[in-house]
């Protein structure tokens, strides 16, 4: 299967309802294609946003259907001069309901993309241009960081060692405003960045999205786990950050 016929089988696929032959090509073509399962991950988080808001708590409109029963309830005639009026009213209303369920999910949708940049900014000033010199890499000051930072988690670094890689070093670093540990492992000449913080109440805000940032040839996914929220940063096309990440979601 290629991109465009998954393109095609798209929406069958997100709803569940893609089967036989086609499903498991369509499996196989996302393990395959980066590019492909980052527009399946940014659609399926677009369909979730908007399930969340629209499960959101309705508003009560008791009043407003009281008074449009009893406006109906008016002779025709005196109900003309005021049907234009209203209908201008309808529909800024239907507007402004739309604003409300859109403008949360841009504004999250944004948000995470802003981290995710944020996140690649820091991996190419901290690996590629080499702007800060305050890291751990010896066990016995690598230990102390992660029962320092992470104390309830002292198995962390076997957790999140991506296969085939070894620990390199690890700091404090900031992004958005958020403390994250910025720990940086190698596999022969290639290092992933995997950004780890608490996150004790699983803000939505602080979550990075999966995109692909062109400045610096670099890919990021963020994760969420119960009590931690990441990024992982890899080099475009080397590093497979949605399945790093996708893997710590389900294991931290």
């Amino acid at each position: 299967m290629n991109c465009d016929r998954l393109h095609e089988l798209l929406p069958l696929y997100l709803s569940g309802e893609l089967q036989g032959e086609d499903w498991v090509l369509a499996q196989r073509h996302l393990q395959e294609c980066q590019r492909c399962a980052a527009a399946v991950y940014a659609d399926r988080e677009l369909d979730n946003a908007l399930r969340s808001a629209m499960l959101e708590e309705s508003l009560d409109v008791s009043p407003v259907l009281r008074r449009v029963q009893e406006h109906m309830a008016a002779p025709w005639w005196k109900r003309m001069p005021h049907l234009v009026s209203r209908r201008i009213v309808a529909v800024t209303a239907a507007t402004i309901v739309m604003a409300l369920i859109t403008l949360p999910w841009l504004y999250l949708h944004q948000a995470q993309k802003n981290m995710a940049l944020e996140a690649a900014d820091d991996h190419y000033n901290d690996l590629v241009l080499l702007r800060h010199p305050d890291w751990n890499s010896r066990p016995a000051d690598v230990a102390r960081f992660i029962a320092q930072q992470f104390p309830q988690k002292q198995d962390l670094l076997r957790s999140i060692t991506p296969e085939g890689a070894s620990l390199e070093k690890v700091r404090i670093c900031n992004l958005r405003g958020a403390a994250y540990a910025h720990f940086v492992f190698k596999t022969g000449a290639v290092e992933t960045s995997v950004f780890l913080r608490p996150d004790s109440d699983g803000r939505a805000r602080d979550r990075a999205a999966h995109l692909s940032d062109g400045k610096h040839r670099l890919e990021v996914a963020g994760f969420s786990s119960s009590g931690l929220s990441g990024i992982v940063v890899g080099p475009l096309g080397q590093v497979q950050t949605l399945k790093i990440a996708n893997r710590l979601a389900n294991t931290l």
